[in-house]
């Protein structure tokens, strides 16, 4: 990719990012950066950059995949450098992520917001699901922030890159920072 004249690189997947620990991600992006010619970024700093850019404190985290796994993104998320309110599942298997109900992202953040009404951030988690379209309308509605992993991804590679257009229509982080 920094061959072909990317100017940013992202490394996706929190589990494979943070596998050699979260602390080491800034050098081993520096590394990569000093050897392949273009800035290398993760979506984990993406992600926590982004929560610190909306003055994340309290984050509730709304996955796509089973109930089974709510304690392991509550516990992904304060590994992110936030209070983690608590995590609720859409039910949904990996292969089946293209199924998801796109008023589903809406519809469990109002249940976020019942549960646990400390919560000051929706986390929308994994890139791979489709919640682009309900940030604002959560924000609006709950007054909270959203932090999609996608949302933070793209954020952050823009700015990395040196473009600091703002964005309407996907939330804070993208229309404000």
């Amino acid at each position: 990719m920094a061959r072909a004249g990317a100017d940013v690189v992202v490394l996706g997947g929190n589990p494979i990012n943070q596998s050699r620990g979260i602390e080491n991600l800034d050098a081993i992006c520096d590394g990569l950066s000093k050897e392949i010619g273009a800035k290398v970024i993760t979506s984990t700093q993406s992600q926590m950059k982004a929560l610190k850019a909306l003055g994340a404190r309290k984050v509730a985290t709304l996955h796509p995949f089973v109930k089974e796994l709510d304690e392991h993104h509550a516990h992904a998320t304060a590994r992110l450098g936030v209070e983690s309110t608590g995590a609720v599942a859409c039910g949904y298997a990996v292969e089946s992520l293209g199924k998801v109900p796109g008023e589903l992202a809406l519809s469990l953040s109002r249940e976020i917001m019942r549960l646990w009404p400390q919560t000051d951030t929706i986390h929308p988690s994994c890139a791979h699901w489709a919640t682009a379209h309900a940030i604002d309308q959560i924000e609006r509605e709950l007054s909270v922030n959203v932090m999609t992993s996608q949302q933070a991804i793209l954020w952050n590679a823009l700015r990395t890159a040196g473009i600091d257009d703002r964005i309407d229509g996907y939330g804070r982080l993208l229309r404000e920072f």
